[in-house]
């Protein structure tokens, strides 16, 4: 039970906060907003040239920047409907293939005596042929209890953390295994299949992890982009919403102006962009986690910002530098921009794999249901606590 009048007095009391926050905001946009008309008269060799001097500037424009007008690269087409949207996307994306794949888990339940998790990964291939043919399948993983269990000075417990680590793994695998079966088969290396990836390329989430699970989250991105460069399959790292903040500590950089982290790419750029505008390519020079990559992805992956909404900020794409030096940099953005249409703001692609994956709370009941019977069968002595039975009953 959640109280309103609990909620509001709760939000009252913070007030002041919240509005000199909004203050600092508004004020910080408008400096760094003014930084971005100051660097739309500068050229790319110009802008990395004063930059030189600094280890990691945050981002470093490509040539595309010197045909962009204050960033943006314009979407040339206007529809009046959406009827006339679908239209286009549907014409662009005829005989692209577009891959996604998506995971869900079950973490271990103190309610049971024996712990077990569980990971299941869906993927969608979608060839966007007139039968409308399309690939949709998952693959589930049990982990038992040697897989997550973990001791210390204090005692022993289950770990959430190896079951995250499993599923980021599967997630990667099932991508890596298209990548290498579709290489296989062959394709038009002017039309390559499309992959997304449901989280950046830039792994910022494992920069405060200690250094062993830091270095196996590096480890499978890596191999991921190694597989994608090796196969010339494009992998686009894609989110809705992101707090990056590369061409904002460019800015800084470049103008010296003052700190702030309150400000992020995506919210620098809510102004002034269509629906389907776009950055220009920027090549990500980000301190902390990169230096982790390795000296074959340290400078390697790029970034650009895409209006795929008419309210919210846009969202952000990371790619290899390779798919831009290889001319399919707007051959993927298309391809972006048709999946973001079929989804109606949001890629298809990763959309059906998020709901071919997703592991509901019925769904759970029913694995530790199954689970039980496996334990009777099996004459393992699972214990069930009060609590577990107690809510089972009320609910």
């Amino acid at each position: 039970m959640i109280y309103r009048d609990k909620i509001v007095a709760a939000l009252n009391a913070c007030r002041s906060d919240f509005t000199q926050f909004d203050a600092e905001v508004a004020a910080n946009c408008a400096a760094y907003r003014a930084a971005v008309d100051q660097v739309a008269q500068m050229h790319a060799d110009e802008i990395i040239g004063q930059l030189a001097r600094i280890q990691s500037p945050g981002a470093l424009p490509t040539e595309e920047f010197d045909r962009a007008r204050c960033f943006l690269i314009q979407f040339e087409p206007k529809w009046y409907n959406h009827e006339q949207a679908r239209d286009w996307a549907y014409k662009t994306i005829l005989g692209r293939t577009t891959f996604a794949a998506d995971g869900s888990q079950i973490i271990p339940s103190k309610d049971y005596s024996i712990p077990v998790a569980a990971v299941q990964v869906g993927w969608f291939e979608n060839p966007h042929t007139s039968d409308g043919a399309y690939t949709k399948d998952v693959s589930f993983e049990v982990l038992p209890p040697g897989e997550i269990m973990s001791g210390s000075i204090v005692g022993t417990g289950v770990s959430e953390q190896a079951v995250h680590r499993r599923r980021y793994a599967a997630e990667v695998a099932a991508i890596k295994n298209y990548m290498n079966a579709v290489a296989t088969r062959g394709f038009d290396s002017n039309r390559p299949p499309v992959v997304f990836f449901d989280s950046l390329l830039v792994i910022s989430f494992a920069e405060t992890m200690q250094p062993e699970l830091r270095e196996f989250y590096v480890s499978e991105i890596t191999s991921l982009l190694a597989s994608a460069q090796k196969t010339g399959v494009p992998v686009v790292g894609y989110v809705d919403t992101s707090f990056a903040r590369d061409l904002t500590v460019m800015l800084q950089n470049l103008f010296s102006l003052a700190p702030t982290h309150k400000i992020s790419d995506s919210v620098l750029l809510s102004t002034g962009m269509n629906w389907g505008d776009r950055t220009a390519f920027f090549r990500c020079a980000r301190s902390g986690i990169l230096e982790s990559y390795g000296s074959d992805w340290r400078d390697k992956i790029g970034f650009l910002y895409l209006k795929t909404s008419g309210d919210n900020p846009p969202a952000r794409l990371d790619l290899p530098m390779w798919v831009y030096e290889r001319g399919l940099l707007d051959y993927v953005v298309d391809t972006v921009r048709a999946e973001v249409v079929a989804g109606n703001g949001y890629p298809y692609a990763i959309e059906t794999a998020d709901a071919t994956a997703v592991l509901t709370a019925r769904d759970r009941e029913m694995f530790y249901a199954i689970f039980q019977e496996f334990a009777e069968r099996e004459r393992l002595s699972v214990r069930i606590s009060r609590k577990a039975i107690s809510k089972s009953h009320r609910r």
